[in-house]
């Protein structure tokens, strides 16, 4: 159980952060220019990326190199997916901020980049 303790950490800390970031944090007090694109989309994109890096980074160490596929998918990308529509969900219910499709769909395609590039590098790459 130690074991497996050491390898929550990081992403539970990175899904607090994220937390944090995206419902406890108002709004009004993050400085934007106003002819500025829609950076926060990429904020989310980038979190939530990171989210699920790292859950792939120590499943796989945790794993020794060897992780099931089905679990890893479903640690690294099915769940923070879920999480990220949780938090949207959550927006627009219980804090002073808004829900948003937009947000929910760069935390989706975070995760799944994330995805594709942990693939690569453990199944394709190596191959090479």
């Amino acid at each position: 159980m130690r074991s497996s303790i050491r390898y929550i950490i990081f992403p539970g800390l990175i899904a607090l952060v994220i937390f944090y970031l995206t419902c406890i944090v108002d709004v009004d007090s993050i400085p934007v220019p106003e002819r500025m694109f829609q950076y926060d989309k990429l904020v989310h994109f980038a979190m939530f990326f990171a989210l699920s890096a790292a859950v792939f980074i120590d499943y796989y160490l945790k794993h020794g190199g060897k992780p099931n596929g089905y679990k890893w998918l479903l640690f690294g990308l099915v769940i923070p997916v879920i999480y990220g529509g949780l938090i949207e969900v959550a927006q627009e219910n219980f804090f002073s901020r808004s829900g948003d499709w937009y947000d929910f769909i760069a935390n989706s395609m975070g995760s799944m980049t994330a995805t594709i590039t942990a693939l690569f590098y453990v199944y394709i790459k190596p191959k090479q």
